[in-house]
């Protein structure tokens, strides 16, 4: 027991900040849209979120709109800049406020001269000097991917196919249904199913409010252990002070009971919620990467489209004449009129699960993929993978890649006049020819390129936060963490074991000689007593 009571009331109480900021970001984690339109400045923030040279996927790549003009993209959101990067302005007129807002997958010059923008709050279209919203058909906002061929302009979003038609002026967006892929089975990432358990999406808006009061829950069990664990030491100093005394013990009383009460409460669904948040990031993350197990019955997990959360990206091979849709589970054919099933490309790069980044066509038939597993030439009717950078061959994977790769590839633009940069998410903008200059990140971007709250809650929650103090080994933060919180909870849910059987067994004799004795209202009863000696749960 002493033991036990070595880990709740030490443990618990080194780890009460960490907890209460794992519950507060997770909080607002489950709720981006509200936040999004809320920033941090950079400044405040440890040196390793400052932006220099491009880092930290501040760009993603580049659109030419003119002869001598640029549009930069990415976290950052749209900037206006000429060919030679010496002049740069704002571009996101229109666009709600907020860097989460104005976060830019694909903005898309189309033949007509219309110049289109895919960003996390939707679909806009440039009219005159500012963006103008087109609505699009179906719940969600973020557009992942926009392309264009002969055929039309093609909108993706996390979950579905968005078609768009231009009558006079304005567009018009119609939904196209894609069709199951040909190797369907109703089944679900271990990873993914072991996400929405732990955000409480797995059971819809109800299950993300219920984790939502666990947290404040959390929160509220950290602040009443830290008041126990100070409370004797306050007292001593307020021996004098009877009144403060008093109103003291009234405060460590209440913290006490309520301790004990939610904690006992909810100690299963905390036990679940650390558990599955420890196999949501490396290291324990590399081992389920490419673990699948049937779609749970009635969750979100077998939600009615096949497709639901997992699109990323969208190319259309003008090789083979067929759209290749990139996913959270592989790389898919797809035919022009979207009838038959989507095929599985059987000679996939390795695309980390973290997400792809890059996907562009610079020839016919050929395709360059970068995620945070590295950067690849990519040529699927030839079955050809090679790494961009060394050139050498790449065997092909199943499923989602490893996390990191040795380049984690943010970004990439390929310029006719000033030619190809890759964007590392660590080290920034790199000239991959000789003689060309990385184009310096100005002041003015920095200054005003602020990180999205929701970036700065995934951040904390991840433990990639506290890399400052750590360096590379915070990739250990996580498991270790909820190692320790586990020995917390657990502790306390021995501890109060303990002290309910006390307590039922001198509740027994004191109900069977209540009839002979009477109670001394003077002073403190048993139980009273007990509460103030055992240890908080």
């Amino acid at each position: 027991m002493k033991i036990f009571k070595f880990l709740h009331r030490w443990v618990g109480v080194v780890l009460a900040v960490f907890i209460i900021l794992f519950a507060a970001s997770g909080i607002v984690l489950n709720h981006r849209s509200f936040f999004a339109g809320m920033d941090i400045n950079r400044s405040l923030l440890p040196k390793n979120y400052h932006y220099h040279n491009w880092n930290l996927a501040a760009v993603k790549s580049a659109t030419g709109i003119g002869q001598d003009s640029l549009l930069l993209y990415g976290n950052i959101g749209i900037w206006l800049t000429d060919s030679l990067f010496t002049q740069y302005e704002p571009f996101t007129g229109g666009i709600p406020r907020g860097a989460d807002n104005r976060r830019t997958a694909s903005v898309v010059n189309t033949r007509n001269g219309n110049i289109l923008a895919g960003t996390m709050s939707g679909l806009y279209k440039r009219e005159a000097y500012r963006w103008e919203k087109i609505p699009l058909p179906v719940k969600e906002k973020r557009v992942t991917g926009i392309i264009e061929n002969a055929d039309g302009i093609w909108v993706l979003t996390r979950s579905s196919l968005i078609r768009l038609s231009q009558e006079s002026k304005k567009f018009s967006a119609k939904h196209v249904p894609l069709p199951y892929p040909a190797d369907y089975s109703n089944e679900t990432s271990l990873f993914r199913a072991l996400w929405v358990i732990h955000s409480g999406k797995i059971l819809g808006i109800p299950g993300k409010i219920g984790v939502d009061i666990l947290g404040l829950v959390m929160i509220f069990l950290s602040l009443t252990g830290i008041i126990w664990f100070v409370a004797p030491d306050v007292m001593k100093k307020l021996k004098a002070r009877i009144r403060a005394r008093k109103k003291m013990a009234r405060v460590n009383r209440f913290s006490f009971q309520w301790h004990n009460k939610l904690g006992i409460w909810t100690l299963g669904f905390f036990i679940v919620i650390t558990l599955t948040g420890m196999f949501l990031r490396p290291p324990l993350l590399i081992p389920i990467v490419n673990k699948t197990f049937p779609a749970l019955k009635f969750t979100i997990l077998d939600h009615p489209n096949p497709w639901h959360d997992k699109l990323r990206d969208i190319q259309y091979d003008r090789a083979e004449e067929k759209f290749i849709l990139s996913t959270s589970e592989g790389f898919y054919y797809a035919d022009p009129s979207f009838t038959d099933s989507l095929e599985r490309i059987p000679h996939q790069p390795p695309i980390s699960v973290m997400g792809i980044n890059v996907f562009e066509q610079p020839y016919d038939g050929l395709f360059i993929t970068g995620s945070f597993s590295g950067i690849h030439r990519w040529k699927p009717s030839a079955l050809h993978i090679h790494d961009f950078i060394t050139g050498r061959p790449v065997s092909p994977v199943k499923g989602m890649a490893n996390p990191f790769g040795a380049i984690p590839v943010a970004g990439y633009i390929n310029l006719a006049k000033k030619g190809e940069f890759l964007l590392d998410y660590n080290a920034g903008m790199v000239s991959l020819q000789r003689g060309v200059n990385t184009p310096t990140m100005p002041a003015s971007i920095k200054e005003k390129a602020h990180i999205p709250l929701w970036n700065l809650a995934l951040e904390i929650h991840t433990g990639r936060f506290y890399s400052f103090m750590w360096g590379d080994y915070y990739i250990l933060f996580i498991p270790l963490a909820g190692l320790a919180i586990l020995a917390v909870l657990i502790s306390g849910g021995v501890l109060w074991v303990k002290q309910y059987r006390r307590k039922k067994r001198k509740t027994k004799p004191i109900l069977q000689s209540q009839h002979l004795t009477k109670h001394d209202d003077s002073g403190t009863s048993p139980i009273e007593q007990e509460d103030e000696e055992t240890t908080v749960f």
